[in-house]
């Protein structure tokens, strides 16, 4: 079974579509070059399901929900369920990697098992663990790199039995946390963070109004919060102010347009919010390098 490309499809808060594998097999593999993504990251995104990753070259920095970490080659991660994440290349040299996108009841079972209540539940359940890097130079670590890598490889290989033995290593990563993290887990917190509550309803407003005229205030008010509050929470999580992350999300948006469409770069500005085409290209070429007319004709050409 080849690995699919790793292409999101978001709904209006940032939550992944994809279904991933089958009911019978919950699981995806997925091959990732950020490099072809347009803002040089994968966007901030969440899904229910466990995505663990390897770096195979390059290195990128990883943000989490208020947790930031940084893969050199060979590295991987655990993200856990329901978290809001991105990746994003460090330097010039690009970044791929493979990740492995699986449910959680691949490995538990039934909720009455004992696998779900004492071992899968625990962790995620852990607001306080979002995810853990793993490091080659720490030995459980690796070994759970290494359970990452085998069960990707048997994912390729699409052999007799597959299933059986990808489950086999991602239950073996998934002891690997829960034995090593054992403090922390005693210490999870099983109500939601308000942080999470907050950005999630500041990003669901900013992605559904995005092309109008927004100001602070707006986007504090969609959460009930002050204007300072607002700003800390966008820094303490995404590590942006909210017109930041506005400005990235326009650009994102318009990228697609002059990608997938003939309009005009005035029609693309005032769709997308800007209200004078030389700031739209000001904007445009901060975050992609081009302006957007260059940016056409590169993307033209790469198509033929």
């Amino acid at each position: 079974m080849s690995k699919q490309l790793c292409k999101l499809i978001l709904d209006t808060d940032r939550r992944e579509l994809e279904a991933r594998g089958t009911p019978m097999f919950p699981c995806g593999g997925y091959f990732s070059d950020l490099s072809n993504n347009v803002t040089g990251d994968i966007p901030w995104h969440w899904h229910e399901e466990i995505e663990v990753v390897i770096v195979r070259s390059g290195a990128m920095h990883v943000s989490l929900n208020g947790m930031d970490f940084t893969l050199q080659k060979g590295e991987g991660a655990f993200i856990n369920s329901n978290v809001l994440h991105s990746m994003q290349i460090i330097g010039d040299a690009g970044c791929t990697l493979n990740s492995l996108v699986f449910h959680a009841n691949l490995i538990s079972g039934t909720t009455e098992s004992v696998f779900e209540q004492r071992y899968v539940r625990p962790l995620l359940d852990c607001n306080i663990l979002p995810g853990v890097p793993f490091y080659c130079e720490i030995e459980w670590q690796c070994q759970a790199v290494q359970c990452i890598r085998e069960a990707t490889e048997i994912y390729d290989l699409d052999n007799f039995g597959y299933e059986l033995l990808m489950r086999e290593k991602l239950s073996r990563m998934w002891y690997l946390i829960v034995k090593n993290m054992q403090s922390l887990l005693e210490q999870q917190n099983r109500s939601e963070s308000q942080d999470t509550v907050r950005i999630n309803a500041m990003l669901d407003f900013l992605h559904q109004h995005f092309a109008e005229p927004l100001e602070l205030q707006q986007i504090a008010a969609a959460a009930n919060i002050s204007e300072r509050e607002c700003l800390r929470c966008f820094q303490k999580t995404i590590r942006m102010t909210p017109i930041q992350y506005l400005l990235k999300y326009r650009v994102s948006v318009s990228a697609r347009l002059l990608t997938d469409t003939d309009a005009p770069i005035t029609e693309i500005c005032n769709q997308i919010g800007f209200d004078s085409p030389s700031y739209f290209s000001k904007i445009f070429k901060r975050f992609i390098c081009f302006t957007p007319i260059a940016y056409r004709k590169r993307q033209r050409q790469r198509l033929f």
